[in-house]
């Protein structure tokens, strides 16, 4: 199954690196400590992957 972390950003093209961001920077923190996100080195873009979004539900 092809994921964030396989494609490249939407705005620049740029291949995605993960990278993790702290649950309370997105009002979450008591849903996760750090969330997994799918990041242009870039432009900064930034991409929740199925999985973040299933622990955000």
């Amino acid at each position: 199954m092809t994921t964030e972390f396989d494609l490249t950003c939407a705005s620049c093209g740029t291949p995605l690196s993960r990278g993790t961001v702290p649950g309370e920077q997105f009002g979450f923190g008591d849903v996760a400590d750090t969330l997994e996100v799918a990041e242009c080195p870039n432009c900064g873009g930034r991409y929740f992957p199925e999985s973040t979004l299933e622990r955000l539900n």
